[in-house]
């Protein structure tokens, strides 16, 4: 997945692994275009469960599980956003509302109606959580997988021009499309609170349990504390600290990621492979 290019970073409270690989370098677009997007369909079933990758993934994150979701079950769709390799070049706003109807827009461009079950990794599970808020009678579930939380203030360090050598690296080595996410994550984040409260989707809250390599001693401590103010935002939201499992739950649990997503789109558990 992240090839042998792959560089570490540590951003918030999320260890991340970026391929370079995976990444697009900014391209202008004209104003007015709109964004189309690498995507992958799998399945069929009344439901629809929608994919969305963190900062630096693609639709790949989702390959190993994302035909266990859907197997005898629903139909599932991943995709790689704008200005990620095999998207189109994305430029100005990076944030919530920006993201979320491109999404919206792609998915009405192939015809792909609601009901929708959300699931977000990290930075992605901001975004579904604005999506929810925001199109509640389109979403019939969240599934939400150590998402950022909307003011968890991910910043960049200006300093930081090297690998390894402090709590929140790269900027030279990270491609322009991260740092655009990165940079208006904070205002994502704002959008997202500011967004009505949502009382009737099913929810359900992966949290992760092995804090970051290299993480100060309070880094678990505040990463559970902002996990359970996400989950206390939906309420009836069942929350879960996922035993064994760092950022990438999906990598490390995939089981468990995979009966949710079933159980959101109304099918039965899974017996789902460990690495």
């Amino acid at each position: 997945m992240y090839g042998t290019s792959a560089l570490r970073t540590i951003v918030g409270n999320a260890d991340i692994f970026v391929g370079v690989a995976a990444l697009a370098l900014a391209v202008p677009v004209v104003a007015g275009d709109v964004s189309h997007h690498k995507i992958h369909i799998e399945g069929s079933g009344a439901r629809t469960v929608i994919l969305e990758s963190g900062l630096g993934d693609t639709l790949d994150v989702w390959k190993d599980i994302q035909p266990r979701i859907a197997a005898h079950c629903t139909r599932t769709v991943s995709y790689t956003r704008a200005g990620y390799v095999g998207s189109d070049p994305a430029n100005g706003p990076r944030d919530s509302a920006t993201i979320v109807m491109e999404l919206r827009e792609e998915l009405d461009r192939r015809n792909i109606r609601p009901p929708y079950v959300l699931v977000g990794h990290s930075l992605g599970g901001l975004y579904m959580q604005y999506f929810a808020r925001n199109f509640p009678a389109d979403v019939t579930g969240l599934l939400l997988i150590d998402s950022t939380h909307w003011d968890q203030h991910l910043v960049i360090d200006a300093q930081a021009n090297q690998q390894y050598l402090g709590q929140r690296e790269v900027t030279l080595f990270m491609p322009w499309i991260m740092r655009r996410e990165l940079s208006d994550s904070a205002q994502a984040g704002e959008e997202v609170h500011a967004s009505p409260a949502v009382e009737d989707v099913r929810t359900i809250v992966l949290s992760s349990t092995i804090a970051p390599t290299h993480a100060m001693p309070d880094t678990q401590a505040r990463a559970a504390q902002l996990q359970n103010e996400i989950a206390a935002d939906f309420p009836g939201s069942r929350h879960v600290f996922v035993t064994g499992a760092g950022h990438y739950i999906q990598r490390d649990r995939p089981d468990v990621v995979i009966n949710a997503a079933r159980e959101l789109a109304g099918c039965g558990e899974l017996q789902a492979r460990h690495p």
